[in-house]
């Protein structure tokens, strides 16, 4: 948590006071105070912090490409200069934080979304954390509330989570942005991934591709003391593992796999033949069918956002558990492979192709070749590709990467609002609690290489992950490259959310969401009935609003302690 305190206010002197007791009795510190800024660190795993020029505070890990941040910040002339030098100069995991010439607090968020960043204002107190201490909430905004309407459309649209949370008074720092918080509020962004497709180049080669995978896995483990790494059977995380022991950084970390009792959802197989290849050791898990109740979707909602990346709780808190009993520092995953290779069988793409060749993209037998693989008749993809594409569908709200980027081929948008959908990954749960999430391929140098290759180059033959299959061909066994259907675990999360109606139903039925009309009764009643979850497009919707309404709940009850909390503060 970073404090700035630049007034001389006696309210605000009180405030900070108030708050600086509770964090010290919670366990938090203070590590670093520069002129009228200071920074705090929880009891758990505390973030690296260190002071890399004057006036200016890095939270995390920082990795230059060329010159060390120093250099940049040093060669910067105002904060945009400053926020656009760090962004392109290197990655990481971290928070950048300064104060400006005009004496407000600047939060840059890197672009990868690894840590998160909120920030806000308390009488003349200026404060930025990822998760405000619950026992220093006299910090909070003095209007402080329950923003229904924002909770309403993550409900209908979860992929917003990552976006503004569900609290009025608190503003989210956008991954790739910085704002300025002080006598106004400002946002500003320096990094979009449009932006990467307008104006960055690469070499659209496997070798390319595989090189600064490798390089993002190798740079992301030494970040690490101790790893588990999870290999669901997929291709993404068996790319992932094989960099891991390409690069030499395998050993001492632990691999695991977790299995259903339906045939679609035991993975096992390729699991087992991705780390035989890899020479890696792999422990396989059992996933039992089991309800999932309010008690155990309690804890989901302490976070300043809904922590839906939490919904399996079981899963959730196995790996939470092992985590801390083998003392590991962090779980590196393939999570986010499916966006950034371009898993989605999007037959858009020939507008892309059409676009990037011309009247060379006339093709009706790759028109044939994309209509097979995404199950559409070639007269649908030709009128695609002859018409330029679809409209963009309707939303009530759309993530801030996907800003100005109407102009973009429908191919490349959907893969930034996929990108934008895996925010959710880096979010708070039991295991993120318990070690760091590492998804190198969320990380800046694989999202962006990514982002700059053409759609249907990276299906390299018009198959999913086409690209990625050919640059980790000789890494992996054919078993993966070679497959054409992949995991699905429908069936299992089908019966586990059967079992959990019971105690499910009556939790939301007569919760904050209905009371607030975000869900109405009598659909909710229809839409819980076991007969109409079993053909159900969208199985898990139940157990994602059983979260929010775990959030609404916590946070009510919070707020108004809160209220109670300041007002006998104040008398």
């Amino acid at each position: 948590m970073i404090i700035q305190s630049p007034g001389g206010d006696a309210a605000d002197r009180l405030v900070l006071e108030a708050g600086r007791r509770g964090l010290e009795q919670a366990g938090w510190r203070s590590v670093l105070a520069i002129e009228d800024m200071e920074v705090f660190v929880g009891p758990g795993r505390p973030p690296k912090v260190c002071l890399v020029h004057r006036r200016c505070v890095l939270i995390g890990t920082y990795r230059p490409y060329g010159q060390a941040l120093s250099a940049l910040i040093g060669g910067s002339r105002g904060s945009d200069e400053l926020a656009r030098a760090a962004v392109t100069g290197g990655w990481g995991r971290y928070v950048l934080v300064w104060r400006t010439d005009a004496g407000d607090l600047a939060v840059l968020r890197d672009p990868s979304g690894a840590v998160d960043c909120l920030t806000w204002q308390r009488g003349g107190l200026r404060l930025a954390a990822d998760q405000p201490a619950p026992e220093a909430d006299v910090l909070l905004p003095a209007a402080l509330a329950i923003d229904w309407e924002c909770l309403g459309e993550i409900a209908e649209q979860p992929g917003l989570v990552s976006d503004q949370p569900p609290l009025k008074g608190l503003t989210a720092v956008a991954p790739g942005e910085y704002a300025i918080v002080g006598r106004t509020m400002a946002r500003h962004p320096v990094w979009r991934p449009a932006d990467i497709w307008r104006t960055r180049r690469v070499d659209p080669s496997p070798l390319a591709l595989r090189s600064v995978v490798d390089e993002a896995v190798a740079a992301e483990a030494d970040g690490q003391t101790s790893l588990v790494g999870e290999i669901s059977g997929g291709l993404d995380s068996a790319i992932v593992s094989s960099s891991l022991a390409a690069a030499g950084r395998a050993e001492g970390a632990r691999f695991v796999n977790y299995y259903g009792d339906w045939a679609e959802g035991d993975e096992r197989a390729y699991a087992l033949a991705s780390a035989r290849m890899s020479g890696l050791y792999l422990e396989v898990v059992r996933k039992p069918v089991a309800p999932i109740t309010p008690e155990q979707l309690e804890p989901l909602g302490w976070g300043v956002r809904p922590a839906l990346h939490g919904v399996d709780t079981a899963y959730d808190q196995e790996m939470a558990d092992r985590l801390r009993a083998g003392k590991a520092t962090g779980l590196m995953t393939g999570q986010g492979g499916d966006a950034v290779f371009f898993q989605a069988p999007d037959p858009q793409v020939v507008v892309d192709r059409r676009r990037r060749r011309g009247w060379k993209g006339f093709e009706p037998a790759y028109w044939a070749e994309v209509g097979r693989w995404t199950r559409h008749s070639a007269w649908t993809v030709a009128a695609l590709a002859l018409g330029g594409g679809r409209a963009h569908p309707a939303r009530a709200r759309d993530h801030p990467w996907l800003e100005n980027s109407e102009d973009l081929p429908p191919g490349k948008r959907g893969q930034i609002l996929r990108l934008a959908n895996c925010q959710l990954f880096w979010g708070d749960c039991q295991r993120a609690r318990a070690a760091d999430l590492v998804h190198p391929l969320l990380s800046q140098p694989v999202m962006e290489h990514a982002l700059a290759v053409p759609a249907d180059q990276l299906l390299a033959g018009v198959r999913d992950r086409g690209l990625a299959r050919l640059a980790f061909a000789d890494r992996l066994p054919a078993l993966i490259t070679e497959r054409r259907d992949k995991g699905d675990l429908s069936v299992f999360y089908g019966h586990v959310l059967l079992s959990s109606l019971p105690a499910l139903r009556p939790f939301l039925m007569e919760g904050r969401l209905t009371e607030h009309r975000l869900l109405d009764r009598d659909e909710l009643e229809r839409d819980l009935s076991a007969h109409r979850l079993m053909w159900s497009a969208g199985g898990n919707r139940p157990l994602l609003l059983g979260v929010l309404e775990s959030w609404a709940r916590h946070w009510s009850d919070r707020i108004e302690r809160r209220r109670e909390e300041v007002c006998r503060y104040s008398s």
